[in-house]
């Protein structure tokens, strides 16, 4: 989990209105401006000085982070923390350092001390749940997630990981049931769908896998192999016409697919549609396909086989 996405953006930014010539307030123009050095050097003259040495500490952090100095950044973090124990930005952020680091246990650490100043707070619940699992307390990080769910239902993660995690475990039926779970319309269906799509598949209920698999590609029409799965799900429930037109549609989508041209050749073959059999694996040799080559052999020697005597 990128760690970015957990950033809170600069105190004084938001708070702290640039009125006065002070070393503090001119630290958050150089860090608004992206000149984090500057900014650092400012922040720093301004604690010396006594002006908010908390916030002069946390924005230090800030700049720190920003410049992906992780491990200057855990020091600042520590020394507002020193000088302002309940100030939640600085403990969310000190935990987002320490996962980037890979130092879960400190991670868990602060992330616990920030639930004991918010306990419902989204981003760091969500932390807390990320760091459970990467460190593979698999019982307890699935009821952290299931507890961000219950407060936070949008919560897009909380149901792919929880379908992740049971299918890690071979529970297919917890997994579908939290992946069918899944918010309408959220911004990662396609990735929901193709899991419920195996999900479907390795349980043997080949229809609501194909089902998955063509809402996925509905989502998303680039993806070449989601095609070529419909395809080949469906000739191996015995559709082969059906795969056979799903093979068209993918060579008009997808001319240089050299796989989807083999399987579609491969289904003509099995029909007897010798010629057009042999127009796919052209295609697909001409595209590189060793498989192409050996089918257009067996073309060949079908047509030989079956020449008037």
């Amino acid at each position: 989990m990128n760690s970015k996405a957990f950033f809170i953006a600069i105190f004084i930014a938001a708070a702290m209105p640039v009125v006065a010539s002070t070393a503090l307030s001119q630290g958050g123009v150089a860090y608004n401006a992206g000149n984090f050095h500057q900014a650092i050097t400012l922040f720093h003259k301004a604690a010396v000085e006594g002006e908010s040495p908390a916030l002069c500490y946390y924005n230090m952090a800030n700049a720190y982070f920003q410049l992906d100095s992780l491990a200057e950044a855990v020091v600042y973090y520590r020394a507002c923390i020193q000088n302002a124990p309940d100030f939640l930005k600085a403990n969310l952020n000190l935990a987002v350092c320490y996962y980037q680091l890979n130092d879960l246990g400190r991670c868990l650490a602060a992330i616990k001390r920030t639930l004991e100043i918010d306990p419902t707070h989204q981003k760091a619940l969500l932390i807390q749940a990320v760091a459970l699992r990467k460190v593979g307390a698999i019982a307890k990080a699935v009821a952290a997630f299931e507890n961000i769910i219950r407060l936070y239902p949008q919560v897009e993660e909380a149901y792919i990981a929880l379908g992740e995690m049971y299918r890690g475990i071979g529970d297919a039926d917890e997994a579908i049931k939290w992946l069918e779970s899944f918010p309408p319309n959220g911004k990662n269906t396609l990735y929901v769908d193709l899991l419920l799509a195996d999900l479907y598949e390795k349980a043997g209920d080949i229809p609501r896998s194909i089902s998955y698999l063509t809402m996925g590609f509905g989502l998303d029409t680039t993806k070449q192999w989601t095609l070529y799965r419909i395809a080949q799900l469906q000739q191996q429930s015995g559709n082969q016409l059906v795969a056979l037109e799903t093979c068209r549609d993918g060579m008009k989508r997808f001319p240089n697919f050299a796989d989807m041209a083999v399987l579609a050749g491969s289904i003509a073959f099995d029909r007897e549609r010798i010629d057009e059999a042999e127009a796919f694996f052209s295609r697909g040799a001409k595209n590189g396909s060793p498989s192409a080559v050996v089918g257009l052999a067996n073309v060949r020697a079908w047509r030989n086989a079956h020449m008037p005597q």
